[in-house]
């Protein structure tokens, strides 16, 4: 301890003292004693099981980590798969959705170009069917006289088996000449079956 309003000389002296005290000291010594074999391994055999479990447990947690890592490489590689099928298939339906806008677009054009061949098909139609309407008018009043009589022949000509013929039948006379004029010029005449 240090006092106050001490001489130097005094403080000196007294380190000293201390010094030698301390240098002086006896110094104790352990002695090396061997173990007895019983407690000889004791240290160690307390210890090894601490210490396997722990490699144990290193073992498993590296194992795991290997486990996992191995399960994560494969999953990602699924996963890669999948999304290149997935990025496969947009570019196939992106193809496919501009074919079906091209084909309805094809389509809208034939519809047009259809409803152009039409329109003058149904003109013509339309024209056909007054034309029929007037011709069928046309037959009645030819073939049809004195209101609902009608005939198979118009008027002025001959109906004989089936056909009709214009003029009248001829005789016998005039048979026998149009066969002769029809002999000089070296010809045939096309008489009714009945009349030869």
């Amino acid at each position: 301890m240090f006092r106050m309003n001490r001489n130097p000389q005094e403080e000196i002296e007294e380190l000293k003292e201390e010094e030698d005290d301390y240098v002086n000291v006896q110094s104790w010594t352990v002695d090396k004693v061997t173990a007895r074999q019983n407690q000889r391994f004791r240290c160690f055999s307390q210890s090894f099981p601490l210490i396997a479990v722990g490699w144990l447990i290193l073992l498993v947690i590296m194992g795991l980590c290997i486990y996992f890592a191995t399960l994560s490489h494969e999953r990602e590689s699924e996963l890669m798969a999948a999304n290149r099928n997935l990025t496969n298939l947009n570019d196939k339906l992106s193809v496919l959705e501009n074919r079906i806008t091209n084909l309805t677009a094809v389509n809208q054009e034939l519809e047009t170009e259809r409803n152009n061949v039409i329109r003058p098909i149904q003109i013509m139609e339309a024209n056909w069917n007054k034309l029929n309407a007037s011709r069928v008018k046309w037959t009645i009043d030819v073939y049809c006289h004195n209101g609902r009589q009608c005939k198979a022949c118009e008027q002025g000509w001959e109906l004989f088996q089936s056909s009709c013929y214009l003029g009248e039948r001829p005789t016998e006379k005039a048979a026998n000449l149009s066969r002769q004029i029809v002999e000089l010029v070296k010809s045939d005449t096309a008489l009714p079956d009945s009349y030869s």
